[in-house]
């Protein structure tokens, strides 16, 4: 008997728990469509705009009145979407508003297509202030860059196409011409590296970038072009610097005295080479990040200091890395010699290691600086 009446008992519980559970999801339903339209608007400024427009879109006729009138800065961050819902988000949302959207990014080839067709509506987009076209279908681009130029407010700049890029000049062509970019940064790939021609820069204007970052395959005989019309540049990445035996290049001095970060990746480039770019262009950078493969000219100390107290009297940050295969006593003898344990190095307290595979047949190892800054 007692067991039946606490059987009662929990089952009275649990109806009159779930009861206040419902009533409290009711309750809270009503307190939000109860609230003010300014409050509301104060709620959605901390959401996606995409999951406002999904979640309350199509709820009833006063959300989708207070969307088509959310009078604030939008910013369009898509990544994964399939075609029909973005057909329907680009009508309702996009189209309307597209005089408000500060910041734009697109990460599937389709959308582009949709927004910009034809490609002059970007014009539209007078608030733009940052750009993002990640798997960007390249026949669009040249199209869409050139009315960017119209864009009053375009300050960032960042362009992933998915597929080769036939003539990389024309792509710095167009968007040196925009005159308020200060964020630039490039990916792209060019089908055959080896007959890929240097970057011809003639009649680029001189451009407000001071943050570049190039992802890609750029030749060595194209940095005096490159310079040459960047003249606030202050941070520079470029990810293969490629050059040969043959790259003898008569560079003219170009004083770049904001320029004072520079990250390179380096293939094929001897360190006499490095070397003239460094006097005739580096002379006031302050971070310096070197990479390297199989170069082990680069892990001479004596000629780095020589460099370093030559043309970089301000630099605070050296950062060097130098992969390897195959030529393990070039490397022993630097590593054994001494050359980055003198007084010019401890005193700024860069300090370097080495390392190689522990396998008997491994000649794969790295020379690497632990300690890059002072």
């Amino acid at each position: 008997m007692e067991r039946t009446k606490r059987q009662l008992d929990d089952i009275v519980h649990d109806f009159n728990n779930n009861k206040k559970q419902k009533l409290l999801v009711t309750t809270n339903k009503s307190y939000f469509e109860n609230l003010a339209n300014e409050t509301i608007y104060e709620i959605f400024e901390y959401l996606d705009v995409y999951d406002v427009y999904h979640g309350f879109f199509y709820l009833n006729n006063r959300f989708k009145n207070l969307l088509i009138n959310f009078n604030i800065p939008f910013q369009i961050n898509l990544s994964t979407i399939s075609k029909s819902d973005f057909e329907l988000y680009n009508k309702n949302v996009i189209k309307p508003n597209k005089y408000r959207i500060n910041i734009l990014r697109l990460s599937n080839p389709f959308t582009v297509d949709i927004i910009f067709s034809p490609p002059r509506i970007i014009c539209d987009f007078i608030q733009l202030e940052k750009l993002i076209f990640d798997n960007m279908n390249s026949k669009y681009l040249n199209n869409i860059l050139k009315h960017l130029i119209h864009l009053p407010k375009l300050h960032s700049l960042i362009l992933s196409p998915i597929d080769y890029i036939q003539d990389p000049s024309i792509l710095f062509l167009h968007i040196f011409r925009l005159s308020k970019l200060k964020y630039c940064k490039l990916t792209y790939r060019i089908k055959d590296k080896e007959k890929a021609l240097p970057i011809d820069f003639h009649g680029c204007k001189h451009s407000s970038i001071e943050y570049l970052m190039i992802n890609s395959y750029f030749r060595y005989e194209s940095f005096n072009g490159l310079f040459n019309y960047l003249p606030k540049l202050r941070h520079l990445t470029i990810n293969n610097v490629v050059g040969s035996d043959n790259s003898q290049i008569e560079y003219y001095p170009i004083v770049l005295k904001d320029l004072k970060y520079v990250s390179f990746k380096l293939n094929s480039i001897h360190f006499y080479q490095f070397e003239e770019l460094v006097k005739n262009f580096f002379n006031h950078i302050e971070i310096l990040q070197i990479s390297t493969f199989d170069a082990h000219t680069y892990s001479h100390g004596r000629q780095w200091e020589e460099l370093i107290l030559s043309s970089m009297p301000n630099l605070r940050i050296f950062d060097l890395k130098n992969d390897y295969s195959g030529i393990m006593q070039n490397f022993f003898y630097i590593c054994s010699s001494g050359q980055f344990a003198s007084k010019f190095w401890t005193e700024k307290q860069w300090f370097f290691a080495h390392q190689h595979d522990s396998h008997d047949k491994s000649y794969n190892g790295i020379f690497y600086s632990t300690n890059p800054y002072r």
